[in-house]
This record gives structure tokens, sequence and C-alpha cells, in this order.
């Protein structure tokens, strides 16, 4: 069994405010504390070896939609799915931005 391995990103926006923390694992957890909800989602078959390219190639709508399937078993309703999509808009440009520099820099785990 390969070993399982986590990193956390602390994310800002371009003046320098905290937006929130994101834990990944390489199995394909995503874990995150941030100003716009503490939202998680597992993904267990990406079809990519690595998980943070996976997620730089995905869109805020299919994103925030994930995040949003995570919670409907105790919160279903419209504007905890909006919730969600603004979660998404506001966390997934920055999480990619923060994986790509982090692949360029370190691209294995």
């Amino acid at each position: 069994m390969e070993q399982l391995k986590s990193k956390s990103y602390t994310l800002r926006d371009e003046s320098g405010s905290w937006l929130g923390q994101i834990v990944l694992t390489s199995d394909g957890f995503f874990g995150s504390v941030t100003d716009w909800g503490n939202l998680s989602f597992a993904w267990r078959h990406t079809g990519k070896e690595d998980f943070r390219e996976f997620l730089c190639g995905l869109n805020t709508q299919y994103f925030g939609g994930k995040m949003y399937q995570g919670n409907t078993y105790i919160l279903y309703s419209a504007k905890c799915e909006k919730s969600c999509i603004v979660f998404a808009e506001k966390i997934l440009p920055a999480l990619q931005k923060a994986l790509r520099e982090d692949i360029a820099k370190n691209p294995n785990w």
C-alpha cells in the first residue's frame, strides 16, 4: 500500500487577506476551514495520478456542487446550494493558483 501524504495550503486573496486553510491528501480528500464555510469532500477515483492536478482542472460549478453534495444529508436547500457555489467561486481559483505553484516547485507530493 502506498503511503498516504497530506498537504496544507493557506490561501490569501490578491490583497493578502486570509481566505482559508485547505488540507489535501494524496488519496483524494479535500478539507477546508474558510471565511465561506468549512466544507469537505473526497474523490476516490479522479483519473489522475496527482490529486492536485485533478483539482486544477475543475470548474466552480462542479466543485461547488460537490461541496453541496457532501452536505445534502443534513442541509438540503437552495440557499445552502448557492452558498456552496459562492464558496467555490471564492476558494477554488485561489487554491488552483497555489496548487499550480506547488506542482511546479514540488512535482511529487
